[in-house]
């Protein structure tokens, strides 16, 4: 019911399945909500880890963002907190004309790259971030529930790599949809160049 609120960050959630492709993070009409979702899953399982960095999350809603959310960490300091997606437009177009089982096949060097375009593409808005400061840090969820990157495949992928330095970037994630094995979503933090 629109009503119910989940017991667990995990349980229930109503969501929108328009799109079809790549939809756990999928919710209904609200981006404010859907952005201050995957933040939660984020933390909830960062928390299922016994790791911890951001307590009191806040959506800022839209016009005042970015950053989309805000929240504080174990100092009590501000952090900004944007989100975004890796989805391949495609597996969307395939699902949605009836090619079901046609997903987007992701190699190394197509997920780095992706991953790489997303946090560019936020670390442009570091000059735009409202109600700074942010002693924080300025941080960058990306988010994803596309059928091939799977735990394995991205830990596979992510061996090894660094990102590059992106000026007033501070940390950034990955979060994987929600894998009934581990009962949690899995969650990465990315590492960046210094």
């Amino acid at each position: 019911m629109p009503g119910d609120r989940p017991t667990s960050i995990f349980g229930y959630i109503e969501r929108s399945q328009k799109r079809g492709y790549a939809s756990f993070f999928e919710w209904p009409l609200d981006r404010n909500l859907a952005e201050l979702g995957v933040v939660n899953y984020l933390v909830a399982s960062m928390e299922a880890d016994r790791q911890t960095l951001f307590e009191n999350i806040q959506s800022r809603g839209r016009g005042n963002d970015p950053p989309d959310c805000e929240a504080t960490d174990h100092e009590g300091r501000r952090v900004a907190i944007e989100v975004t997606e890796l989805v391949d437009p495609k597996g969307i177009a395939n699902y949605q004309a009836g090619r079901i089982g046609e997903w987007a096949v992701w190699s190394r060097d197509s997920f780095l790259a992706g991953i790489t375009d997303r946090l560019a593409a936020k670390a442009k808005r570091t000059g735009a971030l409202k109600d700074g400061p942010y002693p924080g840090g300025y941080a960058v969820v990306i988010f994803t529930d596309e059928p091939h990157l799977n735990q394995a495949a991205v830990n596979s992928y992510l061996k090894g790599h660094r990102f590059p330095a992106f000026d007033g970037l501070a940390m950034a994630f990955l979060l994987l949809g929600y894998d009934p094995a581990i009962k949690r979503c899995p969650w990465f933090r990315l590492r960046l160049a210094d």
